[in-house]
């Protein structure tokens, strides 16, 4: 997990923070919802800046697999 600085509205810096969730199938479907959601029950206290998604396919043994990246940009509260 990566961390960044930032200012808040009254100029104190606040801590800002990366999580990065992956998944990696062969199906069109992603379980990556599912883990974003538990990753949010079990995170109540955060505020969510930013997100970036990023896709990619690539043969493996003939058959397509699908690369999915989710980066959460967020600061605890």
């Amino acid at each position: 997990m990566g961390e960044y600085y930032g200012l808040s509205r009254g100029g104190i810096m606040n801590q800002l923070k990366i999580k990065v969730f992956t998944h990696f199938t062969l199906a069109i479907y992603s379980s990556c919802e599912v883990q974003i959601n538990q990753w949010l029950d079990e995170n109540p206290n955060i505020e969510i800046v930013n997100m970036l998604q990023s896709e990619s396919m690539a043969a493996h043994n003939g058959r397509i697999e699908r690369n999915l990246s989710i980066t959460v940009l967020y600061r605890e509260r």
